[in-house]
């Protein structure tokens, strides 16, 4: 009865850390995440301000949990894009357009996420190279596959790889930081045929 009893209350604490973290994506969306305060967090999520840390130590564990959330769905949205193609052709373009769809749909999160908290801490900063080692990682098997089938010519898929990854986070992170290019879709479709013309893609 007692080991019943202890798995519901964690439960009950995991359910409620969930709804802090939507309470808080919600409140990082609407405000900065410089100029949201603890306090601010506590009243989205409906608790008081001290039952907060009995869930998070401070701020930063909260959002390194946020960054934790969002590029693990990342993560998953491209692996399940890319899925639906046998093309590397197609998995590469999957994998960016992957990324856009979720950059557009949460720009607010996105903004904070790659913009205004990256510094923050060592740890913040290596999950974001982490993932973006990842989309290098499968950007690089793309092309390694491509140049055996002598789709591409010889030369250093990883230094391809990171200049393919690395060309679509800046205008990524330009169109965060200054609303250009407007239009990001379209850019990005600009941005692929220049990497793939670079990259030696044969027509």
């Amino acid at each position: 009865m007692a080991y019943r009893q202890t798995d519901r209350v964690k439960e009950k604490l995991e359910s409620k850390k969930k709804e802090i973290i939507r309470a808080a994506r919600e409140v990082f969306a609407e405000q900065s995440y410089q100029g949201t305060s603890i306090k601010a967090l506590a009243q989205k999520a409906k608790i008081a301000t001290g039952t907060f840390y009995l869930y998070f130590s401070n701020k930063e564990a909260l959002i390194n949990m946020i960054v934790d959330e969002m590029f693990h769905e990342l993560l998953d949205h491209i692996k399940k894009e890319r899925a639906k193609f046998t093309d590397n052709y197609d998995k590469l373009q999957a994998s960016m357009e992957a990324c856009l769809n979720i950059f557009m749909r949460e720009k607010t999160m996105a903004k904070i996420l790659l913009v205004q908290v990256p510094g923050v801490n060592n740890a913040f900063n290596a999950k974001l190279i982490e993932i973006e080692n990842e989309l290098i990682k499968l950007t690089k098997g793309d092309l390694d596959e491509l140049k055996s089938r002598g789709m591409l010519p010889e030369e250093d898929t990883l230094v391809c790889a990171m200049a393919f990854v690395g060309s679509f986070r800046q205008v990524i992170i330009n169109w965060l930081r200054e609303g250009k290019p407007e239009n990001l879709a379209e850019a990005c479709d600009t941005l692929m045929a220049y990497n793939l013309r670079g990259l030696g893609k044969q027509k």
